[in-house]
């Protein structure tokens, strides 16, 4: 039940994100509903592995390195998924490239998990 749940709040999250920035696309709703349970798959076999092999660089870093892993885990997910694309973002002007987009979309994606979970 709780990996249903995680794949519910990945379909609203990547919808409403995509409905409010044009820089993340989906070709359908079978493409949304793929992004979504690939996207839960990664966060929960792949990250746990990711977090145990960085964890020296974690501590390091006092755990920003969790960001670079989040933006890995979002790559991986647009790389896997044909039709799911998150493109470089522009925020007054400024051009950021792939990584920083990368970066800020896995964050509004956390955050809204976050708060999908808590009403779901």
């Amino acid at each position: 039940m709780k990996f249903i749940k995680a794949i519910i709040s990945s379909i609203l999250t990547i919808a409403l994100l995509a409905w409010f920035f044009p820089n993340i696309n989906y070709s359908g709703s079978l493409t949304l509903i793929i992004a979504a349970v690939v996207l839960t798959l990664l966060e929960k076999l792949v990250r746990p592995i990711l977090k145990i092999l960085f964890l020296p660089i974690n501590v390091v870093t006092l755990g920003l390195f969790s960001l670079v892993i989040n933006v890995f885990i979002l790559y991986l997910a647009t790389y896997l998924v044909p039709g799911f694309v998150i493109s470089n973002v522009v925020i007054f002007g400024i051009h950021f490239n792939q990584f920083f987009s990368l970066l800020l979309v896995s964050s509004l994606i956390g955050f809204l998990q976050g708060a999908f979970a808590m009403i779901l």
